[in-house]
């Protein structure tokens, strides 16, 4: 971990766990979310947003419920870099 790296986790590190994966999970989540959306709306022509639900429910839940277990596998990799670096 270079020590610019080692200094912005430290920040991160300070606003806790909880905080960092309920941000990281929200933006994360909306992105995909957008993305969806958008590549929705190129495919078809007259876009109703129920229909979007509708057909992207599944994609939508799973992105919802999994995306905090992504960040917390992510947040505990920073953390063994950290650890390795600190010690």
């Amino acid at each position: 971990m270079k020590p610019k790296q080692f200094e912005r986790w430290s920040k991160i590190r300070a606003k806790g766990q909880l905080s960092y994966v309920i941000t990281q999970s929200l933006i994360l989540s909306c992105g995909m979310l957008i993305g969806l959306l958008i590549d929705f709306y190129v495919a078809n022509n007259d876009i109703k947003l129920s229909l979007f639900f509708y057909n992207k429910m599944p994609i939508i839940i799973f992105t919802v419920v999994f995306t905090p277990f992504l960040v917390l596998l992510f947040w505990y990799i920073q953390e063994v870099k950290f650890e390795n670096n600190h010690n």
